[in-house]
């Protein structure tokens, strides 16, 4: 028995010293499913991350033409400095949206050739504590907050476990020089749910990248953990969606034509994807950050003019806020580090990183031009199937992309001149459905795209563009109602642009009942600039034939209840009748007087009769207290012909003029009238002696009026005789409708605030101020006192005693009464 126990021993101690004898230390790691409940994805967040990897895909695939941008610092190891750079990357993205899909370079993990710092996950302290739990806590957070920013990020896969804390939040992976031979991250590459880049060798071997493609675009079976950390069998089923990294070598750079040209051939060979990226540092920079530049600038040259450029279809770039690099401090002494300065790999500043960007933004417009150039009618109809092709599925959130590029194909089409075969409308008819589609999308940027179609069509055609302006104007027409200010005016302002090259007059019925008829205010008002644009740019020969519906338009724009239709109305009108002066009678004969107020044009004379230029009112006040004859004014006959003032019939009807007065210690809205009646042609009477030596005469003209505003505590010198005369002498400034009816003072007044029964919900204020003013209209003479020809007007003597401060009571301010006539 003792023997068997000292074997057995001697066998557990063995064991002891085969098994974790390397081992130091474990510690307990936090499961992925407890960081990910800890610092959840966001709804804005997952938007920006679905958003980022739908592009890059459709780039990859050759789907959209932009290009794939990976920028950003080479390691990420101050996450302050890292949203500050996020920030300035975000505001270049959003410009540059149309050429390039921008994702930010955020590396956590870094591969050593021997040893050195591994990455933020790895140590977040710098300080070899290797804090792992509390790496991957910051690298989550990071990921959220730039993704909130509406940034998609892309990361260097090098650890197979750590891609389950934060891959739901990346766009875009790398596997590294280091790792692209290695099979489980082939395998972990399989199962992934982002584009994937391969990089070729450090020694430049670009053979085991397009390996490595062929084995992760395969199932494969292999070991891993859960969300919960467990260990477990993974069965995956392959990632479409791989590509190539050029990133030079031992022995220099690779991204000349000529190595592109060989790598595509050597892609397209083995079966999968040709299309490649280009790194911009590592080996092609030969480790010198300031040759970055000079990589981009032979990428943009092989975009714009060579045919390899349609094969690259990303870039890679090392770039921070500051440029260059510096060492950990070897004293632990964080604070000596310089902000925004990467601890790893050297890389360009943000200003040149711009200016690279620049250039590879106008590298991808070229490649577009050299797409589409066109041989002739065959070459145009072979490229247009393909972009039908693309065109013809449903759109949603995950075609949105691949519709917006090939609209975008079109464009380029009609550019390089494929309206001058004579095949063009009938081929680009099978596309009006998918323009049309486009047009009233939700989407911002779609809508904008197919409207654009729209433009450069009728720039290229004029007007020749009628026989698909007639399917793509009403769905046009209907973005100028939309709820949001962008869609409305975006779509004034491409039809405006489609009337102003192609004419296209038969949208004019169309327009005028849009802008006359239509409900919505917003429609009115858009629908009356694009009539604007009608009257102004068709000829009078192609307008003729719509005079009557322009004119009809107009008319009903002047008195809408939405100000911006009826100011583009009046212009509507200023422009109509220059261009069409023989019919401004007939035109202005069917305007309703309320159409007519709004155009400020006076009612036509009678047929016969005489209108006479009427002097201003303070002259022929002056001229009756002056007791002088007014000057002569010339007579205006019917026909146009002018007589002297002296053969105008002497019989004057006086004008009434009804000046209200509103009361401040009475009922609400009481008003008091006061009548005053003042000849508008008066004769000059001899000198009479009762209203020239008669003080009781003077008394009793101002006894009316101070009686009046006594009664109602009106202040007298706001609204006695002298302060009605301003108001009523801008009355006279507008024309004066000379055939309108008699009616008494009081009726007037009345008349002037009743509303008109063709007055809109919105009366513009000048309308409505005039409205309110006394009317010009004649009334009955007053009854006759003793002398048939004694001026009404008061006396100069009689102003002057009610401009004086009333002392005493309301008796005492009436004065004497006048003696009955």
């Amino acid at each position: 028995m003792s023997t068997n126990t000292s074997n057995s021993h001697r066998y557990v101690h063995a064991l002891n010293e085969l098994d974790d004898v390397n081992i130091s230390r474990i510690r307990p790691l936090i499961p992925p499913q407890i960081l990910m409940e800890d610092l959840p994805l966001t709804e804005k967040a997952a938007a920006t991350i679905v958003k980022g990897r739908k592009a890059a895909e459709a780039i990859i695939q050759g789907v959209d033409d932009r290009l794939l941008v990976v920028v950003g610092p080479c390691s990420i190891h101050n996450p302050a400095a890292a949203l500050e750079y996020a920030d300035s990357l975000r505001a270049y993205a959003d410009t540059a949206a149309e050429d390039l899909c921008i994702v930010m370079r955020v590396y956590f993990e870094k591969p050593r050739t021997t040893v050195g710092w591994k990455g933020l996950i790895n140590d977040p302290d710098l300080n070899n504590n290797y804090a792992i739990n509390k790496g991957l806590r910051k690298a989550r957070t990071l990921l959220l907050d730039i993704s909130e920013k509406g940034l998609p990020a892309g990361c260097e896969l090098l650890d197979t476990i750590s891609p389950q804390y934060i891959g739901d939040l990346i766009s875009w992976g790398a596997i590294g020089a280091r790792t692209t031979e290695s099979q489980v991250h082939r395998e972990l590459s399989s199962g992934m749910s982002v584009p994937i880049g391969f990089k070729n060798g450090t020694d430049g071997n670009v053979k085991i990248a397009i390996d490595a493609i062929k084995s992760a675009e395969s199932p494969h079976c292999f070991l891993s953990v859960t969300k919960q950390g467990l260990s477990a069998i993974v069965e995956t089923q392959g990632n479409k969606h791989c590509h190539i990294i050029l990133r030079g070598g031992v022995d220099g750079p690779n991204f000349a034509e000529s190595y592109v040209e060989s790598y595509t051939q050597q892609l397209l060979k083995a079966g999968v994807n040709p299309r490649l990226m280009v790194d911009c540092s590592h080996g092609n920079s030969s480790k010198d950050f300031r040759k970055q530049p000079i990589v981009s600038d032979s990428i943009a040259h092989q975009l714009s003019a060579t045919e390899t450029g349609r094969y690259i279809s990303g870039v890679m770039i090392e770039s921070n806020l500051v440029e260059g690099s510096q060492s950990i401090p070897s004293d632990g002494d964080l604070s000596k580090l310089v902000y925004g300065m990467s601890v790893t790999d050297a890389c360009v500043n943000w200003d040149d990183t711009v200016k690279m960007l620049d250039n590879l933004r106008e590298g991808v417009r070229n490649r577009r031009r050299r797409a589409a150039a066109l041989a002739n009618g065959s070459d145009f109809e072979g490229k247009f199937r393909t972009l039908l092709t693309k065109l013809d599925v449903v759109e949603g959130e995950e075609t949105w992309g691949q519709i917006d590029t090939a609209l975008k194909g079109l464009i380029s089409l009609v550019q390089a001149g494929a309206t001058k075969f004579e095949t063009f409308v009938p081929t680009m008819k099978q596309a009006v459905k998918h323009i049309n589609s486009a047009i009233i999308s939700e989407r911002t940027r779609l809508s904008g795209t197919a409207l654009t179609l729209m433009e450069e069509m009728a720039k290229q055609m004029e007007t020749r563009f009628t026989p698909l302006c007639d399917m793509v104007f009403p769905s046009a027409m209907k973005t100028c109602g939309r709820a949001n200010k962008v869609f409305v005016t975006r779509g004034v302002n491409s039809l405006t642009t489609v009337i102003t090259y192609s004419h296209v007059p038969e949208q004019t019925p169309r327009i005028c009942d849009a802008a006359s008829t239509d409900p919505n205010k917003t429609v009115r008002a858009s629908a009356a600039k694009l009539l604007m644009a009608i009257v102004s740019c068709c000829t009078v020969p192609e307008l003729t034939p719509h005079l009557a519906l322009v004119e009809g338009a107009i008319a009903s724009g002047v008195v809408d209840a939405n100000p911006d239709a009826r100011t583009t109305a009046r212009q509507s009108y200023e422009i109509y009748i220059k261009r069409f002066a023989a019919r401004v009678e007939l035109f202005h004969a069917a305007l309703s007087p309320t159409a007519r107020k709004y155009l400020k044009i006076g009612a036509p004379p009678a047929s016969g009769a005489q209108t006479t230029q009427r002097l201003p009112l303070r002259d022929r006040i002056s001229a009756q207290r002056a007791n002088t004859k007014p000057p002569v004014a010339e007579v205006q006959q019917a026909d146009g012909s002018s007589a002297a003032a002296a053969h105008r019939p002497k019989a004057v009807r006086p004008m009434a003029r009804a000046a209200p007065l509103l009361s401040s210690k009475g009922s609400a809205g009481a008003v008091a009238q006061v009548t005053l009646s003042v000849a508008s042609e008066p004769k000059a009477p001899e000198p009479s002696p009762a209203v020239a030596a008669s003080d009781d005469a003077t008394a009793a003209a101002s006894s009316g009026v101070d009686s009046v505003m006594s009664s109602q505590g009106a202040n007298p010198e706001a609204a006695g005789v002298v302060a009605e005369e301003p108001a009523a002498a801008a009355a006279d400034k507008a024309p004066h409708d000379s055939a309108r009816p008699s009616a008494s003072p009081t009726a007037t007044a009345h008349a002037s605030r009743a509303p008109s029964p063709d007055a809109k919900a919105e009366p513009e204020p000048e309308v409505a101020a005039a409205a309110s003013e006394p009317s010009h209209a004649t009334a009955s003479p007053p009854p006759a006192t003793g002398d048939a020809t004694e001026p009404t007007c008061d006396a100069p003597e009689a102003v002057a005693e009610r401009k004086q401060p009333r002392r005493g009571g309301a008796a005492a301010a009436a004065g004497p009464k006048r003696p009955a006539s």
